[in-house]
């Protein structure tokens, strides 16, 4: 199956067929799947929330490397708006 790495539809199935295997993903199930969450996500912009270790790591990492003139290297870098920024470094 290909999908362009930034097509989370694509890249879920392809999760979805490694883990559950090509018995249960079948080409058929995928392709209903992929209908269903296309015409249901197509054209959004959709939040992930990150498993909690993963970003209480990432904000350390934050803070560890802030050095009060870095922000908009750091937000780039982690890809954060400046709000999610600052309610990191202040621990929020």
């Amino acid at each position: 199956m290909y999908y362009h790495k930034n097509d989370i539809i694509g890249s879920m199935l392809h999760q979805l067929r490694d883990v559950l295997g090509a018995e249960v993903i079948t080409t058929d199930v995928r392709r209903a799947l992929e209908e269903k969450l296309r015409i249901e996500w197509g054209g959004q912009d959709v939040y992930v929330k990150k498993i909690g270790n993963l970003a209480n790591a990432r904000d350390e990492a934050i803070r560890r490397q802030y050095n009060m003139c870095n922000r908009r290297e750091l937000m780039e870098e982690y890809g954060l708006s400046r709000g999610h920024f600052y309610r990191i470094v202040r621990g929020a």
